[in-house]
């Protein structure tokens, strides 16, 4: 059997076979892309987002990014118009404050004494002055007469066995079995013509009537002795109603007239 033999041809020679003309060679190699894109394009490859814009390849070695997601505009003219909305809210809400707190401040000034509208605490010098007004006002109107008997003013104008004997009645009541407030509140009603109180008046305030409207005042509304003459919103007394006012009253010695008792021989006899 004949042998075959191979002719070997060099690279060289065979390139130069294969490709006679330049104009025929091998394209040059693309150019190379920076690791930011190519990392960039991978993820696009996986399907994972990617916050930056792909890149393509048109001719030439500048990447040309991708279009820009269409939705994006349409998401911030939604978020405008709501922030517009809210806006509109809150100046509408700002308003209907403005218009509560005017109608209260109205309310407060035409029922300052009403429960239902709150009204902030006393301080504490305000307060301070209140209790020694109230002080001063029970040695004028609840200290005892010369034959030892402390009366309000409807009793003392009636001829009935008193409740104590003299000095002898319990602390905060007097002889006529009254309560040293419900002598205040019947002076306080008479000063704004409620009821009299002044020995020789005819009308006055039954203690039938008087105490049970007290007790009734001082459940629904807190009632204390001096709520009739002041401002509880600015913390001003009424004229002649401060606590240096009546302080100095009591002090003076300064007291209101009233009748004789005339059963003040015969309690002291008994």
């Amino acid at each position: 059997m004949a042998s075959s033999s191979v002719n070997p041809m060099s690279f060289n020679e065979y390139t130069g076979t294969r490709n006679p003309s330049p104009t025929e060679s091998i394209a040059p190699p693309s150019p190379p892309y920076p690791q930011a894109f190519a990392d960039q394009y991978n993820r696009g490859q996986m399907g994972m987002p990617s916050s930056r814009s792909a890149v393509g390849y048109g001719g030439s070695g500048i990447p040309a990014p991708f279009p820009a997601d269409v939705s994006m505009p349409l998401d911030a003219s939604a978020n405008e118009h709501e922030v517009r909305q809210l806006r509109r809210k809150v100046r509408e809400l700002q308003m209907e404050l403005h218009r509560s707190r005017t109608a209260l401040d109205t309310l407060r000034h035409s029922v300052p004494n009403s429960s239902a509208l709150p009204t902030p605490p006393h301080s504490s010098t305000f307060q301070a002055g209140w209790k020694a007004r109230t002080e001063a006002r029970k040695k004028l109107f609840c200290s005892l007469n010369r034959a030892g008997n402390a009366l309000c003013a409807w009793h003392d104008s009636r001829r009935e066995r008193r409740a104590y004997p003299p000095r002898n009645a319990p602390p905060g009541y007097l002889n006529c079995g009254c309560s040293y407030d419900e002598a205040l509140f019947e002076e306080s009603l008479s000063r704004h013509g409620v009821g009299s109180y002044h020995p020789g008046e005819t009308v006055r305030m039954d203690p039938a009537l008087r105490n049970p409207l007290l007790k009734l005042l001082e459940k629904r509304y807190g009632y204390k002795d001096g709520d009739f003459e002041h401002d509880p919103l600015t913390e001003e007394w009424s004229d002649g109603e401060s606590p240096s006012f009546w302080e100095q009253k009591a002090h003076s010695g300064q007291v209101v007239r009233r009748r004789p008792d005339p059963n003040a021989n015969s309690h002291d006899r008994a």
